[in-house]
């Protein structure tokens, strides 16, 4: 009978391979937990004794990465209890990551822009960047910000240009995926998503090479799972002895493989392209070299010629892009398909924007109710009740309050505001017309697009860190829409979950859900649909 015991639970982040129930000797393996408690209590847990904590503070019989570990499973009562308990103020609670302070909404403006607040940095601790096999967590904060200025310049500037391969790649995937069957048949949908956004997601990213090879498909839906396992592992584990002890986990080994593979299977195509380059500059024609349209060249072009691994690269891009988009796409079909009746008004925007635009650059930023009802569904289930996670480079002094952020603190901010009925009207109901009424208010056509952030929408974070991919995940999800719904019928399985499922902090589209799927006659051929002037 396995053990429940305390001791065999700090073991756990090892795994089976490396348990003390192996044939290798335990008494590493209990000095090693003896190290995590004495570290744990140690390390000094609070710089703000000035704030509530909202859970009873460490001791010695219960040392902080076991508050840690629960809250992944209380932390939805911990942020309801601190929303009922103090509304409009901040307090701390012990995340999964360690202390955390929680600001509420109007916090989101104030620390927008504070450059002293990063992004990159909470993600290279907590995602443990520069330990082997993590570093596409790393690439989030390098000093070349190579990932940020192909998100923000070269992919957002592609985005006319892109639209075509979307849409072509989606109808195979889809026909691949979902079939011409018209009779009903029951799909797990997130890991079906998952699968058709990998494919889309790769077809921009790494273009016609590697978006159709099943094993880069595989590796860049298993990479983010196993990374994130085995870094949530690891973070119990204090900070100093991670360099060490991350060689004795087994889901740490199986993270730098999947990134080995990763980098075996993207090096050939890299370095093809770069040879047809040599070859076409030494015989005096560069100029005629063909210039591929993906993140491949997007980031060879920003590197200008230094060193960077393409294969970190290209993780960092599935692991910041496809699960988020998986988990929007889902989680809008799983609203959909709860109320099928809220599906054939979105038809029939698809076809009238369509039918009188083809792929134009206007014709997205026209489906407004599309946009409307995939905000909704930001709105309704954000990927985290908390949002805006920084880690603090320097102390920061909030105005108009008198907390002092201290330089090695982690904030977030609460996303309440969301779900606040004072905001929005009804906030308990999915309104796929929501956004688009506020768009048709004086003031609030640019105000309720999809890709605004503000206090009361934090979906894409906010500010000076806001999602910079969101304007192309917006195109994405919408294309997908465009074909999913158009050519096919959808409704919930009997007894299929629908509801998110929440740990922690995080909220993802419940991976039990189950859809029934069948093809449909689609009102015009969107296969074949003409792309015209993509620029007008």
């Amino acid at each position: 009978m396995p053990s429940s015991s305390p001791t065999a639970s700090a073991f756990s982040w090892l795994g089976k391979e490396n348990s003390p129930n192996s044939t290798i000797q335990p008494y590493g393996y209990i000095a090693t937990a003896l190290l995590v408690v004495v570290f744990s209590i140690l390390l000094k847990v609070s710089k703000h004794d000035d704030l509530p904590l909202l859970q009873p503070p460490p001791k010695w019989f219960r040392p902080t990465f076991l508050a840690q570990i629960e809250f992944f499973k209380i932390g939805k009562e911990l942020i309801s209890k601190g929303r009922a308990t103090l509304p409009g103020k901040p307090y701390k609670i012990l995340s999964d990551s360690g202390e955390l302070l929680v600001l509420p909404t109007r916090f989101a403006n104030v620390i927008r822009n504070e450059e002293d607040l990063s992004f990159g940095a909470v993600v290279m601790r907590d995602l443990h960047g520069k330990i082997p096999g993590f570093q596409p967590f790393g690439f989030v904060d390098d000093d070349k910000k190579i990932l940020q200025v192909v998100a923000r310049k070269q992919l957002t500037k592609s985005l006319n240009t892109i639209t075509e391969p979307l849409s072509l790649e989606t109808a195979f995937a889809a026909n691949l995926i979902f079939g011409d069957s018209q009779e009903w048949q029951q799909l797990p949908l997130k890991d079906t998503i998952l699968d058709l956004v990998a494919r889309l997601s790769s077809r921009v990213f790494l273009g016609p090479e590697l978006c159709r090879n099943e094993d880069w498909l595989r590796i860049t839906k298993d990479y983010t799972v196993l990374s994130f396992k085995a870094a949530f592992k690891l973070r119990a584990v204090p900070l100093r002895l991670r360099p060490l002890l991350h060689w004795f986990s087994a889901d740490c080994r199986r993270t730098r493989e999947s990134l080995a593979e990763a980098q075996k299977l993207i090096a050939p195509v890299i370095e093809k392209r770069r040879a047809e380059k040599r070859a076409a500059a030494a015989g005096g024609q560069a100029a005629e070299t063909p210039v591929s349209n993906d993140a491949i060249e997007w980031a060879e072009a920003e590197a200008q010629g230094g060193a960077y691994d393409a294969a970190i690269f290209q993780l960092t891009l599935s692991f910041v892009a496809i699960h988020t988009t998986t988990d929007l796409l889902a989680q809008t079909l799983i609203y959909l398909a709860r109320e099928p009746e809220l599906i054939d008004p979105l038809r029939a925007e698809i076809v009238e924007v369509l039918k009188a635009e083809g792929w134009k650059k206007s014709a997205l930023y026209n489906m407004k109710l599309l946009d409307s009802a995939i905000k909704e569904t930001q709105r309704m289930k954000p990927v985290s009740m908390l949002l805006m996670r920084r880690l603090a480079t320097k102390d920061v002094n909030l105005p108009d309050s008198n907390i002092t952020i201290r330089r090695g603190d982690t904030v977030s901010v609460d996303t309440y505001s969301s779900i606040d009925p004072t905001v929005y009207e009804h906030p308990e109901t999915y309104d796929i017309h929501r956004f688009r009424r506020m768009r048709e208010q004086p003031g609030g056509a640019n105000k309720a697009q999809l890709v605004t952030t503000s206090p009361e929408h934090l979906g894409f974070g906010h500010g000076l860190h806001a999602c910079p991919g969101r304007f192309f995940a917006s195109n994405e999800v919408k294309v997908a829409l465009c074909h999913l719904l158009l050519k096919y019928d959808w409704k919930l399985a009997p007894g299929s979950p629908s509801e998110p499922v929440i740990t922690g902090a995080s909220m993802n589209v419940n991976p039990k859900a189950v859809v029934m799927v069948k093809r449909r006659v689609e009102e015009f051929d969107i296969d074949n649909l003409g792309f015209g002037d993509l620029d007008s």
